[in-house]
């Protein structure tokens, strides 16, 4: 029976829609029990009213609830009715035929050739697939975030751009995949966990580097009683001062942010300006009304960055860095495991005998391996929140947990967070506890 069941095309096909309808039908379970609670709380929290008005927080709660039903019905027709017609029909094997028959010369006949033309079709597609979603998003959800209108020469510059660097990145990818599975046979998952190893320790060496020209740019501490308390606080814990860095981001609307990064001598605080009170000028003439009142007071900021000391306190970079190892240990194992099995692409309509590389790192990352996926992100996102609570503990020790939890309420009133959340939508999709989560605990501990 089990040798029937892994061998029938058949049962294969049933058991991928199977895993697609279940898992988009919990996500939308999930978030029917986030939109419920959204439905019955119906004033500000009282720990959260001095610093978010009423008015405000309904316009955040018809947001969520108007955003809310939007993905639920763009996930039921989009993603489980097209996605289950897309598979049944074979519209991956068929769209890999449109693929080889755009070949136009003999050269282009080779599998990374194809492969290219398919990625490349097949972006197209998911992009005609969102639009009506992006449309209607535009013009029906109105934003709670104000922001800069552009022109219609710069967004159409920024499409082109965007279209030029995206084409050029997809082609080279999918060549590197390809070739290196022909070269490597066999191997080739292992080949792939060695790629994979080494584009995340180059990204942890590089981003250091990049966050100044493409988030913002590196800025001085102009407030002396900040730079005061930092500098003692850094002291008492051991950290660098010279480590903590100031970002005055490029764009506004990015949320008052504050975070830590890297290890050894790469190791860094950074601080969004957005993060400060005023946009930390002392000249309140340069700070835009929008602005005005706006971040944290000076010791609320030192409590947030004792927060981030707690996650370098606490080795939180390298423990991250190796539950990703190990998920990603497992990912490659299953997915050698899977990769090479016929069957599996008869299902989504292929001849017996072909098995386009491209076509089955898609199908089995994106469908058959969905149950580990969901329960392996599960399982990464309690990490980083069992993360949140330590880091908290440890500015509750060294004495800012009521300045903490004062940040807490301003940083969700300011970003514009709705306060509000399901735990069980929560425990599923968000890294960080809810404030309210985190709030009680920083009230545990000072009982």
């Amino acid at each position: 029976m089990s040798s029937y069941f892994w061998d029938d095309p058949i049962t294969i096909l049933y058991l991928i829609i199977a895993f697609l309808v279940l898992d988009n039908l919990w996500a939308i379970y999930l978030l029917l029990r986030d939109i419920h609670v959204a439905y019955n709380v119906h004033t500000v929290p009282t720990v959260i009213s001095p610093y978010l008005p009423q008015d405000l927080y309904d316009k955040m709660r018809v947001y969520k609830i108007h955003k809310g039903w939007f993905t639920i019905v763009n996930t039921l027709l989009t993603v489980v009715i097209m996605g289950v017609l897309e598979l049944y029909f074979g519209f991956y094997a068929w769209l890999y035929g449109v693929a080889g028959q755009c070949a136009m010369a003999k050269w282009m006949e080779h599998e990374a050739c194809v492969s290219v033309i398919f990625v490349l079709l097949l972006s197209v597609y998911f992009w005609l697939k969102t639009v009506p979603a992006m449309i209607y998003e535009k013009l029906c959800i109105t934003s709670l975030q104000p922001k800069a209108k552009q022109s219609w020469l710069a967004r159409v510059c920024h499409f082109a751009v965007d279209l030029i660097l995206g084409t050029a990145v997809t082609i080279v990818v999918v060549l590197a995949l390809v070739y290196m599975f022909l070269a490597m046979g066999a191997y080739a998952p292992l080949g792939l966990y060695g790629q994979t190893v080494i584009l995340t320790f180059t990204i942890v060496l590089l981003i250091p580097f990049l966050i100044d020209p493409f988030v913002g740019k590196r800025v001085p501490l102009e407030n002396s009683s900040l730079r005061t308390q930092l500098e003692q606080l850094t002291r008492t814990v051991g950290f660098p001062m010279r480590q903590v860095y100031i970002i005055r981001v490029h764009d506004p609307n990015t949320g008052s942010n504050a975070f830590f990064y890297g290890c050894c001598c790469l190791k860094r605080i950074v601080i969004f300006d957005t993060l400060l009170l005023n946009r930390g000028k002392q000249d309140l003439a340069q700070v835009s009304p929008e602005e005005m009142g706006k971040g944290l007071t000076d010791a609320q900021v030192t409590a947030v960055v004792a927060h981030e000391l707690g996650h370098w306190r606490n080795g939180h970079f390298y423990k991250a860095i190796l539950a990703f190892q190990v998920h990603l240990i497992l990912t490659i194992l299953l997915f050698a495991a899977l990769f090479t099995h016929g069957p599996i692409y008869q299902a989504v309509g292929f001849a017996p005998g072909l098995q386009p590389i491209v076509v089955g790192c898609f199908i089995i990352f994106g469908f058959v391996m969905t149950p580990y996926m969901t329960l392996a992100n599960f399982c990464m996102l309690s990490i980083t929140r069992c993360f949140e609570y330590q880091a908290d503990r440890f500015a509750y020790r060294l004495g800012y947990s009521r300045d903490l939890g004062q940040a807490l309420l301003k940083l969700y009133a300011d970003n514009l967070a709705f306060p509000v959340s399901d735990s069980c939508y929560s425990s599923w999709n968000h890294t960080h506890p809810t404030m309210l989560d985190r709030l009680d605990h920083l009230d545990e501990l000072r009982r």
